[in-house]
């Protein structure tokens, strides 16, 4: 007889599966040190003792139930991208962190316009991220160019596959062959027609927080076959995808986005660094709440994704949810010996 045994916790997966509440979405976390992958829950799901009417519900709460959304599918990322870009222009952009950008609520690109919310004035590079504004990133985006956007998402891996334990996730998506000036400026928002799947995305972060060369995560920790192992994991290296410098200036821009706009209180105990997501969806549709980010202590080193889809604002739908289930992380981590 031969036994698995997985890396989820299912405390973590519980607390996760509760505070989605009903809501269609995923939240992943790993472990970025060793690969482990505490939480990988996509919702709606049943419990499979207690399989309930899924074909006769007309309610549409089983919809896309058989869909592995952390694994199979692929999003819109919104804002959350904007982490994306900010690493480019670290890197090829020689005195981008001296410059300032300015925002009075429209860009104009091309024949078209960026907009933003509200306008934000005269920003720097931190600033921009922090505030999220794409009248800034807009600006960043001419500063980088387009070749250099397509060089770096090849390189941090952005829309590959993500393989592990015999799974493949979905890939993801960057095209901007063919684009105007302000859909290109779109595409480094994380909207023209962008995609990433939220398990690679969760990786491409560890990695950030790893300083720049991470581990890819596992879910099978070990297989026993009649009392005797036959197999352990040990953590695969992504290799090194983003300069040191660039890592740590990241990890330091995201850590400002929760001391001033999301709020440390969130995370008691916690040094999370991180970027909230408004992905919109066009059609009428309520926009889906994107949150992704890591964990900067040596106790708990984890990054994390949170996708509710049609939640509005990433920050105000999200920042509840991964609150409580950082906080059923920790707890994991501080039972283990």
């Amino acid at each position: 007889t031969g036994v698995e045994k997985l890396t989820l916790s299912a405390s973590v997966q519980n607390t996760a599966l509760r505070a989605l509440n009903g809501r269609k979405g995923t939240v992943g976390v790993y472990n970025y040190k060793t690969g482990e992958l505490l939480c990988a829950v996509t919702s709606p799901t049943y419990d499979p003792d207690n399989v309930p009417d899924i074909a006769g519900d007309t309610t549409g709460a089983y919809e896309g139930v058989y869909l592995n959304r952390f694994l199979q599918s692929g999003y819109v990322p919104g804002s959350i991208f904007k982490i994306v870009t900010t690493a480019a222009a670290l890197e090829c952009v020689p005195d981008i962190e001296s410059r300032t950008f300015y925002c009075d609520g429209a860009y104009e690109y091309g024949t078209e316009a960026v907009t933003c919310e509200t306008a934000h004035g005269t920003l720097d590079l931190k600033g921009a991220l922090a505030h999220s504004c794409n009248c800034s990133f807009a600006q960043i985006a001419k500063l980088v160019g387009r070749k250099n956007m397509e060089k770096y998402v090849a390189k941090y891996g952005i829309t590959d596959a993500l393989s592990f334990d015999g799974v493949t996730s979905a890939k993801g998506n960057y095209d901007i062959a063919d684009t105007g000036g302000a859909s290109f400026a779109w595409s480094c928002i994380g909207q023209h027609s962008d995609l990433i799947n939220p398990a690679r995305f969760m990786t491409f972060l560890g990695t950030v927080a790893a300083g720049g060369k991470g581990v890819e995560p596992y879910l099978v920790a070990s297989v026993e076959r009649d009392g005797e192992a036959v197999y352990t994991a040990s953590a695969q290296s992504t290799g090194r995808i983003m300069g040191e410098e660039t890592a740590k200036k990241l990890q330091q821009y995201l850590r400002n986005n929760v001391q001033t706009i999301y709020g440390d209180g969130n995370f008691p105990g916690l040094s999370v660094c991180a970027k909230s997501g408004t992905s919109q969806l066009g059609g009428g549709q309520k926009s889906n709440a994107m949150f992704a980010g890591f964990v900067m202590d040596e106790s708990y080193p984890l990054a994390f994704i949170v996708v509710v889809e049609n939640g509005g604002y990433g920050s105000a739908t999200c920042v509840p949810v991964l609150s409580q289930v950082l906080q059923a992380c920790k707890t994991e981590l501080d039972s283990r010996p």
